[in-house]
């Protein structure tokens, strides 16, 4: 993992105690998520993801996209994943912020994701939820950033890895620690380039150009054709 190097053999006690540092933890659905921090109360936790697995705690959920995108997304059946109902009940039962395109009221805690404070802040770069995260994180102030389950290996992956690349550029360039995962397959730069996307993950699902429903619109072609 990246980390700052400190030296815990010699601590210095010199000074007035260090205020403590805010921590965020990014998790995603991949394997990592086993090793994310859940057990350690100074870091909060913010999860992501439909895969069919209970968090030990979550602090806030982000679910960026739009219903009726997420339904068509989730509408068969994919092993370890959940289905449609089973994750709207899922949010709904969750007693912690869920961060959506706007608020749900079949989602108690459902609050509107603030998509307008990050495009002015970091410009029209995000390509996946994680993105955003990241984002959000750096916008409010953040010490620690880290990554689990947030894997990116394979070509599926290859339109988020550009902005999440940059963000972590971004928030290295601001003096925020990032913890990453082994094999993690970014090179977090040290002068961040920005990336620019046409498409705007989640939000623009109706463009046809929206990638990541490349599987969905040829699985309603199919139908459509067995009519």
């Amino acid at each position: 993992m990246e980390t700052a190097i400190k030296d815990a053999a010699h601590p210095d006690h010199s000074g007035p105690p260090l205020p403590l540092r805010r921590k965020v933890a990014i998790i995603g659905g991949g394997p990592s998520r086993r090793r994310a921090p859940f057990s350690d109360p100074t870091w909060e936790i913010w999860g992501f993801s439909s895969r069919l697995w209970s968090p030990p705690r979550i602090d806030r959920w982000f679910e960026i996209h739009a219903m009726t995108d997420l339904r068509q997304q989730l509408s068969w059946r994919k092993k370890g994943r959940r289905s449609f109902g089973g994750y709207m009940r899922f949010m709904r039962n969750l007693d912690c912020p869920v961060y959506m395109q706007r608020v749900n009221p079949r989602i108690p805690t459902s609050v509107e994701f603030p998509l307008e404070v990050l495009l002015n802040e970091f410009g029209r770069c995000f390509t996946s939820t994680a993105a955003y995260m990241i984002a959000l994180a750096i916008h409010e102030g953040y010490d620690v950033i880290g990554l689990w389950g947030v894997d990116l290996r394979g070509s599926e992956y290859r339109r988020y890895r550009p902005a999440i690349k940059y963000l972590l550029g971004v928030a290295r360039q601001r003096g925020i620690e990032l913890v990453l995962p082994r094999r993690f397959p970014i090179r977090v730069p040290s002068e961040p380039k920005f990336v620019s996307t046409r498409i705007l993950y989640a939000y623009d699902w109706r463009s046809p150009r929206a990638w990541w429903r490349n599987r969905v619109r040829r699985r309603l072609r199919r139908l459509r054709k067995r009519r």
